[in-house]
């Protein structure tokens, strides 16, 4: 588990459970999304499932100090080296299963599935089995593990399992069959059924903090100021940053006009919001949705544009997201990817509004948005109940055109007024 950075208390639980030879059976990985659950999941299976696992203590793992073991604690590491562990590097392990919402479509025949949420047609594929007569499948979990040592099944976003194949797995809980684990990775452990949760052990994850993020986004050509916002509007995920990142690859907008500079822009007039086509070589277009933005906001505070202005850089920003990661994975919903987009671009508007106050009460801010300025905390709370109620609306599955058109107006008037 050396790979695994700033999950120290993660680490050292499932540590002391190898060493006391006593694993339980299911497991709930839970923490925020993209801070190394599946990473870690995939860690303890191959350990597990290693012909040769390594004992190493002392000063050998100096370069892995663990605050939360003794320096003298004896870890059980995967070899890296044997049949089994370079079958799970390949992603060919035959006792390891990895399971997400994807797979609904290779099992659902009909092949209607946007792979929105991880249906009971997985659940029973991949684990449970299936007696239909129409479809049967063998049941996975109830198979003897091939290469001896135990069988893994790691479900990433289990949040998302439909009500039925929740109940499916949770009969298989009942009784489950020995030498079969079980991890469930979720970022939303409370969305799991109670009975669920009653039979499983649970590890918890945290953000990562800066500096265990911002070294792998230098890697991927950010500057260190670019890294720590990031970082920052991530709120220390890793997956999250990157796959913004990756995301932004693909929406460079090819016909949106470049925006001046900010010591160009004429200060006696509205400021043009940078699109993604107005990045420096080199940078990615989330750094345009950023600035874009945090600039509508700004022109908004500074009353050198509207709510308008606001909501509709938040939507255009939206869009290209949707775009993008449609381009990544075409079965996808365009509506949902658009929502997710909204939320996203709420997110950079409710940090903007958390530098705002951060400045009203002279405290220090880490990388900021955009140069500091000031609003009345009041104000500050009521735009932050805005972009919170507005985000509300857009998941229930409101019109978002309309949910953030009412946003800009209300952050407007609650400038305006001074809250």
């Amino acid at each position: 588990m050396f790979e695994i950075q700033g999950q120290s208390t993660a680490v050292a639980q499932l540590q002391r459970v190898i060493a006391s030879g006593r694993l339980a059976s299911t497991w709930i990985f839970a923490g925020p999304a993209g801070v190394g659950k599946h990473l870690t999941a995939v860690a303890l299976a191959k350990t597990c499932l290693c012909d040769h696992p390594q004992k190493q203590s002392g000063k050998p793992m100096a370069r892995t100090r663990n605050s939360c073991l003794p320096p003298d604690f004896e870890w059980t590491l995967a070899c890296g080296r044997c049949d089994s562990c370079r079958a799970v590097d390949a992603g060919s392990h035959p006792d390891l299963h990895l399971i997400h919402r994807n797979l609904i479509r290779y099992h659902d025949h009909a092949g209607n599935s946007k792979a929105s949420t991880l249906g009971i047609d997985v659940i029973r594929g991949e684990i449970t089995g299936n007696a239909s007569p129409e479809h049967p499948v063998d049941p996975k979990l109830y198979r003897r593990s091939q290469r001896g040592r135990g069988k893994w099944f790691i479900i990433d976003e289990a949040d998302l399992m439909e009500p039925p194949a929740q109940n499916a797995l949770l009969k298989a809980l009942e009784e489950p069959p020995a030498q079969s684990f079980l991890v469930l990775v979720t970022a939303s452990p409370d969305h799991l059924l109670a009975t669920i949760r009653s039979r499983a052990q649970l590890v918890r994850f945290g953000a990562l903090p800066p500096e265990a993020l911002c070294p792998r986004l230098l890697e991927r050509g950010l500057t260190p100021g670019q890294a720590k916002l990031l970082a920052r509007l991530s709120g220390g995920s890793l997956g999250v940053a990157l796959r913004w990142l990756d995301a932004g690859h693909t929406a460079m907008d090819e016909d949106a006009p470049a925006a001046p500079s900010r010591r160009e822009s004429n200060r006696s007039a509205p400021r043009r919001p940078p699109t993604a086509k107005s990045t420096e070589p080199g940078q990615f277009a989330v750094l345009g949705w950023i600035d874009r933005v945090a600039l509508a906001l700004e022109n908004l505070a500074l009353g050198r544009g509207g709510g308008t202005a606001l909501a509709g850089a938040i939507q255009s920003c939206a869009e290209q997201y949707a775009q993008a990661e449609l381009r990544r994975d075409p079965l996808a919903s365009k509506v949902v990817l658009t929502r997710d987009g909204v939320a996203v671009m709420l997110g950079f508007a409710a940090a903007w509004l958390d530098d705002r106050l951060a400045a009203a009460v002279a405290a220090p801010i880490a990388a900021p948005l955009s140069p500091p300025g000031q609003l009345a905390p009041a104000v500050v709370s009521r735009c932050l109940a805005i972009c919170r109620a507005a985000e509300h609306q857009v998941d229930m599955n409101a019109h978002i055109g309309l949910a953030l058109a009412s946003a800009g107006a209300g952050l407007e008037q609650a400038i305006r007024r001074g809250g």
